[in-house]
């Protein structure tokens, strides 16, 4: 069956963003506008659509809601994103899930951000056809996500408030990595999405610290000649991992310093962990250390993770908040060029132990900048 792919481009502030999203060809049937395109793609590679009709609400005033209208169980936090059915009178039903952002919280109430969260930018949309294999779905959810990884006017107090960095389990990360893990965290189709990602970052000749590494390294097979350095927890994972030239056992929580010179590396990648940083600042700032200038750090995870080891800000964003939490950690470092990427609609492979309980794969979020 044929698979669309909806391509959305824009920039702000921060930097720049593409947004994927893979869906089979019969969903298209959801909205008049994307039949039509979907017919023009009979004819032409790609078509451009104008995505200002998808951005709704757009030009709203802000809103003013009283105290008394939080209807969560969990603290408000100003910056964040939180589902119109968050506050009792903003919502069109009680299952209003659009996103609003929380400017500001007040004595006698809060201030509300309740236009959509690329209203106030211009994305461009295209949709081509692709050899991807999409999930089954009946409804297109192109801009479910999307803008969410622009910066609030407060990053610190929206993404580190006090407490963020905390976890369920607080124990000695050596004792809880011991044990090596030789199985995947991710599924096969999101994992050879990550190697595609890498892969279009790599040259001939390059040193590459593969961050809080484990038994594979998600790197495509070429460049044949990139070494490829691994630091992690575990030493019988890093032994098991064929493309590491070498080995380090380290712990960032414990020691952020890197035991590497100046500018050693021309690419850091980091897989599915900076969510169990709890100094992801001081890491970051070793990081773009070690890279020589014009070096590259990416960082790619999913909605994957370890409850106990991940720091508790994690599972309080929306995962495209994530991308805006990581985008200012790399800004904080001093990285330059900021670029998100996600990609989302891929079908799970059949052979997934997951499949029969999630028909979608893993989604793909990274976020990268330079030295």
């Amino acid at each position: 069956m044929t698979a669309i792919e909806a391509s959305i481009t824009w920039a702000d502030g921060v930097g720049s963003h593409h947004d994927r999203l893979v869906m089979p060809e019969a969903a298209l049937q959801a909205d008049g506008a994307l039949i039509q395109a979907g017919r023009q793609l009979d004819q032409l590679d790609a078509v451009q659509l104008d995505a200002e009709r998808w951005l709704q609400p757009r030009g709203e005033a802000r809103v003013e809601l009283p105290a008394a209208s939080w209807r969560l169980r969990v603290p408000p936090v100003p910056g964040r994103f939180y589902p119109r059915l968050a506050f009792e009178g903003l919502g069109v039903g009680a299952r209003d899930l659009r996103p609003s952002r929380l400017l500001e919280i007040r004595s006698e109430g809060f201030v509300i951000e309740p236009n959509h969260p690329l209203a106030g930018y211009r994305p461009e949309l295209r949709l081509r056809r692709c050899d991807a294999t999409a999930a089954r779905t009946r409804f297109v959810q192109l801009f479910e996500g999307p803008g969410m990884q622009a910066w609030p006017a407060q990053p610190e107090a929206c993404y580190l408030p006090e407490g963020a960095l905390s976890r369920q389990d607080e124990g000695e990360d050596a004792l809880f990595y011991a044990q090596p893990r030789l199985v995947h965290h991710l599924d096969a189709a999101c994992r050879a999405e990550i190697a595609r990602l890498y892969g279009r970052l790599l040259e001939p000749g390059m040193q590459v610290l593969d961050l809080m590494s484990s038994w594979v390294s998600h790197l495509p097979e070429a460049p044949g000649d990139v070494a490829v350095c691994g630091l992690g927890m575990n030493a019988d994972e890093l032994a098991a991992n064929p493309r590491l030239a070498e080995r380090i056992v380290h712990d960032l929580n414990r020691d952020p310093r890197l035991p590497f010179a100046t500018g050693t590396f021309d690419l850091v990648i980091c897989t599915a962990s900076v969510e169990y940083l709890t100094r992801p600042q001081a890491v970051l700032a070793e990081v773009r250390r070690v890279l020589r200038p014009g070096g590259r750090f990416v960082l790619t995870f999913s909605d994957r993770w370890f409850p106990p080891k991940a720091i508790r800000v994690w599972a309080e964003l929306h995962p495209f908040e994530r991308l805006g939490l990581v985008l200012w950690l790399l800004h904080l470092a001093g990285f330059t060029e900021l670029h998100s990427e996600t990609l989302r609609g891929l079908k799970r492979p059949e052979d997934d132990p997951y499949s029969g309980e999630r028909d979608f794969s893993d989604p793909l979020f990274a976020a990268w900048g330079t030295a």
